[in-house]
């Protein structure tokens, strides 16, 4: 038993000595002298093995609290230049659980890091300035065994927190991206949630016309684990761009507000985050506001429903909301472009839906319908790709029909302004005059000729149009209640003109100019009219009116007036503005029947000047040359006439002379069948006579 006590005695020695050796280790190790020392030959192994200058300022680590803080960390590339700078990282994790290859990591937090990545874009043969680190620390592959062949199993990673405060990556010194705050946690029930805020970026992008600074912002995303999927909110999203060149609009006030050069886009939106892989991603858009500052345009909500394989985008359930106007379609597909792989971009929508007022857009693309205020509905399809857009299936009505479109067109030449074609087919539009100047009424232009619109009646029109660089061309024809016009015109929008032809047949002019006296013509006309600002407000400013300034000519076929037919009449028209200032003319082999005439409005046509006169003159060649041409197709058509008669005559006796042939060869028929059906009769009653006599 002595023994016993001495043995237990001298164990009980061993562990408290131990003890005492393993707390006076742990008292060493956690002393500040101790842990420099340790910090100063790992830095010295890490500069060795990444053959480059590494600084670490100072080193804290506590195996009692389970955590590590690191500061003032530096890290250069192999050009000497600082790659890497971190102010402080500390980690807060569980030991034990690491003899079970589980790293478990309480806290994590990393605050004020700055990286300076360098990448050349162009040469291919050159590397990122961080590769260097990834070779130091990459090892050779091989297969996870244990003795028994069998896999060892991986270190699994548990994260509770993470915080990173105050990043700053730059790459190649033109893009800059900063993160103010972001916040991760797990909670115990293992749903994660995340904050991050004040999210930045500022980059250049180069285009054909040059560098555009551009800056994009997020100053707060939330994220929320939810059962069954995710919850995104951004909140203060900014995007913005300056090309430092002027704005488009710039001395061209008709011109919208919109410009890729100078966007000022805020907003904020919801997602939620149904599924998401390595290549394939399905969410929702619930909620979204867009506001483009710069432009005006405005977005006050947007939903969707997306899913995608990276290769292919598809839609459902699009909804677009601006202040007057609502935009939505069921679905649509889009290609994704991919230089790699050899594709495109390609999309195609179902039919869209909506109603608008156009003031809506007016700011951003077209400033003369800021007073647009008919409610238009619209549907229409769409598909198209980089180089241009479709659109099938287009009606616009308003809400009584008393305006309705219905068209088919495509705009191509996206990428080059100068070859942009915007191109419309028009199968059929109805309004009526009235109708339609409260259209033109919505527009803050200088209208003419509305009484004239109004006696139009009901208003049809098949044609096409076609918008193109500084030219705009309209042809067609439109169906009234005085008649039908042909008409074909352009816009030129360098030399400011508007000219073109128009052409009728038996158009009631009297009718829509409100000159009773006036009936029927049929004519063909040139116009040309100026739509220069400067040009004609000097000449109104010289003579006043409120007349167009242009030039018309016309050949008029056939006209009436006072229940007097003319022919064959030249008119020309000339407007200063102020006053215009015409002739007609009826040319005649010795007298010439002329016609000046002048108005100052046209809306009281009936107040028109008119002086008729005549003119006598010799023949001229001009008139013998044109008369003896009638002649000779007065002759002609005689004697067309005279041979389509005698041959009409030689056909009619020809004919008589068949129908008596006709008739004689009838009659001829007839007889010998009374004569045979006679001598069938008399050979039956010779029949008869001999069969009684026998008996």
């Amino acid at each position: 038993m002595k023994a016993i006590r001495i043995i237990l005695k001298v164990l009980a020695g061993i562990v408290a000595t131990v003890v005492v050796l393993a707390v006076v280790a742990l008292g060493i190790f956690h002393t500040d002298y101790v842990q420099q020392q340790m910090l100063k030959q790992a830095t010295q192994l890490l500069q060795e093995q990444l053959g480059t200058k590494v600084n670490i300022d100072h080193i804290s680590i506590s195996l009692f609290g389970e955590d590590m803080t690191l500061k003032g960390v530096e890290v250069e590339d192999l050009q000497q230049r600082k790659m890497f700078q971190m102010r402080e990282l500390g980690v807060e994790l569980k030991l034990m659980p690491l003899l079970h290859q589980e790293l478990n990591i309480n806290e994590a937090h990393i605050k004020g890091l700055e990286a300076r990545i360098f990448k050349p874009a162009t040469d291919s043969d050159s590397v990122a300035n961080y590769q260097f680190v990834i070779d130091a620390f990459k090892k050779p592959k091989a297969p996870k065994t244990t003795e028994k062949g069998k896999p060892k199993h991986s270190l699994t990673v548990n994260v509770e927190k993470v915080t990173l405060e105050q990043i700053d990556v730059t790459m190649n010194d033109t893009l800059k991206a900063h993160l103010g705050h972001l916040l991760y946690k797990q909670a115990k029930n293992g749903r994660k949630t995340g904050v991050i805020e004040d999210l930045s970026t500022a980059f250049v992008q180069h285009r054909k016309k040059g560098p555009v600074d551009t800056k994009v912002r997020i100053g707060m995303l939330t994220l929320n684990e939810q059962k069954d999927h995710w919850l995104a909110d951004i909140i203060d999203l900014g995007y913005a761009t300056d090309n430092h060149k002027p704005h488009k609009r710039t001395g061209k006030p008709k011109r919208g507000y919109f410009d890729d050069g100078h966007f000022d886009v805020i907003g904020k939106m919801r997602l939620r985050v149904d599924y998401i892989a390595k290549d394939s991603v399905a969410f929702a858009l619930t909620n979204s506001q867009i506001t483009d500052r710069m432009s005006g345009l405005d977005i006050k909500n947007l939903t969707l429903q997306a899913t995608t394989n990276m290769k292919r985008l598809w839609l459902k359930k699009v909804n677009v909301k601006l202040a007057n106007t609502t935009l939505a379609f069921d679905n649509a597909s889009v290609v994704l472009p991919s230089k790699k792989q050899g594709r495109t971009l390609a999309f195609q929508t179902s039919v869209i839906k909506g109603r608008t007022l156009l003031k809506d857009i007016s700011r951003p693309f077209a400033p003369v319908l800021g007073k647009f205020s008919i409610p238009l509905n619209l549907q229409t399809q769409m598909s198209g790709g980089p180089d241009g857009l479709y659109f099938s299936g287009v009606k616009v009505f308003t809400d009584k029909n008393e305006l309705t479109i219905a068209a088919k067109g495509q705009i191509t030449g996206l990428k080059n302004k100068y070859q942009l074609h915007v191109h419309f087919d028009v199968s059929n539009m109805s309004t009526t005059g009235r109708y339609a100047e409260h259209v033109i009424n919505q527009f803050a232009v200088k209208k003419f000729m509305m009484k004239q619109l109004n006696a139009l009646g009901r208003i049809g029109y098949q044609g096409r149009f076609d918008v193109l660089w500084k030219k705009e061309q309209f042809a067609g024809r439109l169906t009234t209640i005085p008649g039908n016009i042909n008409f074909q015109f352009a816009l030129d929008e360098l030399q400011k003109y508007v000219y073109g032809t128009t052409q009728t047949t038996d158009f009631q002019l009297g009718k829509a100019m409100d000159m009773p006296d006036l009936g029927n013509v049929t004519c063909q006309a040139n116009f040309k009219f100026d739509i220069s600002k400067p040009r004609t407000a000097q000449m109104r400013r010289k003579l006043g009116g409120k007349l167009p300034i242009g030039h018309i000519d016309a050949q008029v076929d056939e006209a009436q007036y006072k229940k007097i037919t003319f022919r064959h009449i030249e008119a020309e028209i000339n407007s200063n503005g102020a006053i215009a200032e015409g002739n007609v003319s009826i040319r005649g082999g010795r007298i010439d029947v002329l016609c000046d005439f002048s108005f100052t409005n046209t809306n009281e046509m009936q107040k028109t000047k008119i002086k008729p006169r005549l003119k006598f003159h010799k023949k001229s060649d001009e008139y013998k040359a044109e008369k003896a041409e009638r002649d000779a197709q007065k002759a002609a058509v005689k004697a067309e006439r005279k041979a389509q008669k005698a041959a009409d005559k030689a056909e009619r006796k020809a004919q008589k002379a068949a129908d008596k042939a006709e008739r004689k060869a009838q009659k001829e028929e007839e007889k010998a069948l009374r004569k045979a059906e006679k001598a069938k009769r008399k050979a039956q009653k010779a029949a008869e006579k001999a069969a009684t006599s026998e008996e």
